[in-house]
């Protein structure tokens, strides 16, 4: 069983060969032009293609040179069917792409039957049929002669040239391709002229470019600047009215393009019909060759006259390939229109179905924005009726809550962008403004012009009431609309970062309702749920308008006060809130007293956190219900006493400066191989006129909350530099002072212009002062501090890390800052030779210290066994009592002069 496909545009021939064939066992393919027929063909590999030739898209005879040029289908047996062209015509194009079998339409049952089971049988490697014409047409004594041999005998007598002008006109009546064409046509021009070299160029339909140009004997390439314009060869043919002759002594020969063969003997001539130029020929001999004559003359222009012909006929079918694909194009495109009117027509009334049935709002305006339909929803949502806003501008439903920048932006995203989209507030019919997700387009016509605007509207109420509510829910008490613990803490952590930075106290006031339970067991849980209202009602009332009153849990409530002036406003605020609780309370016909219990904790002294604040706060507030309730107390107990010391040490800190109470110790720091004074940290002492000596641990921490740390650390940077210049003066040997700055400093942004005025102040070399900070610095505006620091390194300013290890501790922050020196902090120091956590995290910082390039100091060095443990780790520079207190500028001045320190 065999593949055979059948090609034609006419399904009634095809009709009639699959009918025709149906009765043998053969699989039967279909295919209704050549494009067609070239995908089926190698999608299957079909043993034998019947095809017509004159077919639209792509003819038989193109198809079947595609399936010859394919290696893998060039050897697919053919048979060409066909009405339109005479046999003759079909035969030579049969010829030219190798098919032995033609057929003429109608075609007898018997005969395409006969030429199916033979050409099969040559598929299957039997002997290939012959095409009957060949043989007349070439001479039975020539039946041996090869056609596709070309480099065959030329041809010399009058019977060979007839021969080979019969032989191309056969091949120019059946080829469509220009290539094709032009090549049969030189080569049957130089056998007839017996030329060495043989140049054709034909013009395309416009008579202005070339369409093809093919040579033999000669590089067409040569040709192609010259084959158009000028006055020289062979441009010059286009213009010629009669053939041309020229031999070797002819200056006309001379303007052929360089390059070219030489020429002893030319011939040329325009092609050409009765009406249109269609190029111009040239053959060529060798200067000992013999020149043209006029019978080869009469033989070239017969020849053009057939390649004019056979052009022209090329055109005209390229032509009407063309209407006959556009009248294609135009059916199929008015079917698509007619399809299109009809899916327009019902999209229209879809649309007007969804207009009518959405649940946005739609206005429609037109180019000037005046308003000229909006649909149902329109009015259920804005209140308005069509009527009414019709020839109306949308600006008239304006709720005045945007500004001219908010319109003018709108306008400007419409006239750029043709769309714009966002929320906006609008005002319904009864006054009342609404939120809408709204978007609105620019329509234009298909010239590009503004033609209307459209505008649809999402009404946001209800879905914003819902986020509201939701909102509510999530972060309230749903009994007394307090705020609930979620809440509270995300406030807590704001007015702790606030307090922070504003070095500001907090207070928290933890309460609440004494024996509740009790009226639940007696008169039921709605009134203990009635009581729990009124009290966070009259806790509201007690608040001020910075506080925040919250339910935890239960009968718990929470009261965080942010702007108090003292302790005594947070007493204040304690006890008229236990007496706004005790009031009575009317519930259910039964009028109520309860009590209220408060715990009381302050930031930042009872803890930096709001857990460690709240933990405060439960412990007093447990105080206070063991010491019989309805009552405050605060978590430390001494705190009412301290309160009023407080206030007055900060009273007589503020006058310290003035009345120069505040002084310098130096405390210094040892080389521990030789005992050599290798530097000292200047410390802060202040010894008070009305209550003597102020531990540092009372007033630093005073100095930080009350901001009077800024003029305080000013003062020691200054004195630190004076002195040491002093001493430098006095001829002492010089040293590197330290001295500490807060983090408050730092976060002020004022320590690089404190210190460079001192030091220039001072005349002080930069290298000799030691900035220490802390590991606080680092854990706020890192990088305001990392500049900060910098910008003192830049001077020449050294930098130390203080009370390393008690912190924060990052290591990211020691390869950020530009760090010079790193101090143990005396807390690992003191059990250093006892305690193996304390000794193993010494080891560690200055390992890490010496990894990174940093000096290490240990501090609080008290002990010989310290020293030798410290020494043992890599540690050479210490300081702590073991060499000496810090003690005043002139006694360390006796010191500077001995130059160490002798245990």
């Amino acid at each position: 069983m065999a593949t055979i496909l059948i090609v034609d545009d006419r399904p009634s021939n095809r009709t009639y060969l699959t009918a025709l064939l149906g009765y043998t066992e053969h699989r039967l393919l279909q295919a209704a032009d050549g494009a067609e027929a070239l995908a089926v063909t190698r999608a299957e590999h079909p043993d034998l293609i019947i095809t017509d030739i004159l077919m639209p898209t792509m003819d038989g005879y193109e198809f079947v040179q595609q399936v010859r040029a394919d290696p893998q289908l060039h050897a697919t047996r053919v048979i060409f069917m066909s009405a339109v062209y005479s046999e003759r015509e079909t035969i030579a194009m049969a010829a030219r792409c190798g098919v032995t079998t033609v057929l003429g339409k109608p075609a007898d049952a018997s005969q395409v039957l006969g030429a199916v089971n033979a050409e099969l049988a040559a598929a299957r490697g039997g002997p290939a049929p012959t095409l009957p014409e060949r043989r007349r047409l070439t001479g039975a004594d020539d039946a041996q002669d090869n056609e596709h041999d070309s480099e065959r005998a030329l041809p010399f007598d009058l019977c060979a040239r007839l021969s080979e002008l019969e032989r191309m006109c056969l091949a120019l009546v059946g080829e469509r391709r220009v290539e094709a064409l032009a090549d049969a046509f030189v080569d049957a021009a130089r056998r007839v002229l017996s030329a060495d070299c043989v140049a054709l160029c034909l013009l395309d339909s416009t008579e202005r470019k070339v369409c093809h140009l093919s040579a033999w004997g000669v590089d067409g390439a040569l040709l192609n600047d010259y084959a158009l314009t000028g006055d020289d060869l062979p441009a010059m043919l286009l213009q010629a009215r009669a053939p041309v002759r020229l031999s070797g002594d002819d200056a006309l020969l001379a303007t052929l393009p360089a390059g070219h063969p030489p020429v002893g003997y030319l011939l040329g001539l325009q092609v050409h019909d009765l009406h249109h130029p269609h190029g111009w020929l040239y053959c060529a001999r060798s200067p000992d060759a013999a020149p043209f004559s006029d019978e080869e003359e009469r033989w070239a222009t017969a020849l053009a006259a057939q390649l004019a012909v056979a052009h022209e006929n090329q055109n005209l079918y390229d032509v009407v390939q063309r209407h006959a694909a556009q009248l294609q194009l135009e059916a199929l495109a008015r079917a698509d229109a007619d399809a299109a009117l009809k899916s327009s027509e019902h999209r229209l009334q879809l649309a007007r179905q969804v207009f009518d049935s959405t649940q946005e709002a739609i206005v429609m305006t037109d180019a000037d924005a005046t308003i000229v339909a909006v649909n149902p929803a329109f009015e259920e949502i804005t209140g308005y009726r069509e009527a009414e806003v019709m020839g109306l501008n949308p600006s008239m439903m304006k709720s005045g809550q945007h500004d001219a920048c908010f319109y003018a932006g709108m306008w400007n995203c419409l006239e750029k962008d043709g769309k714009w989209r966002g929320e906006i507030w609008n005002r319904r019919k009864n006054g009342e403004i609404y939120p809408a997700s709204m978007s609105i387009s620019a329509v234009r016509d298909e010239r590009g012009e503004l033609t209307a605007y459209v505008g649809v509207a999402t009404d946001l109420s209800a879905l914003k009431a819902a986020h509201y509510k939701l909102d509510f829910l999530s972060n309230h008490d749903v009994l007394t609309q307090l705020p609930n613990r979620s809440l509270f803490n995300d406030r807590m952590q704001q007015a702790l970062a606030a307090a922070r930075q504003d070095a500001s106290q907090l207070a928290l006031l933890l309460f609440n309702v004494d024996r509740l339970s009790r009226i639940n067991d007696s008169l039921g849980h709605g009134a203990g749920d009635a009581v729990l209202r009124e009290v966070a009602r009259r806790a509201g009332e007690v608040a001020g308008p910075t506080d925040t009153v919250a339910r935890l849990s239960g009968d718990e409530f929470v009261m965080l006060l942010t702007d108090f002036e003292d302790t005594d406003d947070v007493i204040y605020r304690a006890q008229r809130l236990i007496d706004a609780v005790a009031q009575p309370h009317s519930v259910g016909g039964h009028d109520l007293v309860v009590t209220g219990s408060v715990g009381i904790s302050i930031y930042p002294r009872d803890g930096d956190a709001a857990g460690d604040l709240l933990k405060a706060a439960d412990a007093a507030l447990t105080h206070m219900k063991e010491a019989g309730r309805n009552g405050f107390r605060f978590f430390k107990g001494e705190m009412n006493a301290e309160a009023l010391r407080w206030l007055a040490l900060e009273t007589r800190l503020r006058r310290a400066i003035e009345r120069d109470e505040l002084a310098l110790h130096y405390q210094p720091q040892v080389s521990r191989i030789d005992g050599r004074l290798v530097g000292m940290e200047a410390l802060l002492r202040w010894r008070s006129d009305e209550v003597g000596m102020v531990s540092p641990g009372d007033f630093i921490p005073l100095a930080e909350d009350t901001g009077l740390i800024h003029p305080i650390g000013e003062w020691v940077i200054r004195q630190a530099c004076f002195q040491n210049k002093a001493w430098q003066h006095a001829g002492l040997a010089p040293v590197r002072v330290a001295v500490n700055v807060s983090a408050s400093q730092f976060k002020a942004g004022s320590v690089p212009r404190v210190v460079r005025a001192a030091l220039e102040d001072s005349g002080l070399a930069p290298h000799w002062l030691e900035v220490e900070i802390t590991e606080s610095v680092m854990l706020g505006d890192s990088s305001a501090a990392e500049a900060q620091l910098a910008e003192l390194r830049a001077m020449g300013v050294s930098l130390s890390l203080d009370d390393f290890g008690t912190g924060y501790s990052s290591l990211g922050y020691l390869s950020r800052f530009p760090l010079d020196k790193l101090k143990i902090d005396q807390t690992f120091v003191r059990n250093i030779a006892t305690e193996q956590r304390s000794a193993a995290i010494a080891q560690a910082t200055i390992a890490l210290a010496q990894g990174l390039s940093l000096a290490v100091v240990a501090e609080g060095v008290e002990t010989v066994g310290q020293r030798d443990f410290l020494g043992s780790l890599g540690c050479d520079v210490l300081q702590g009592y073991l060499y000496g207190r810090p003690v005043p500028a002139f006694e360390i001045a006796q010191l500077l002069a001995r130059g160490k320190v002798t245990l």
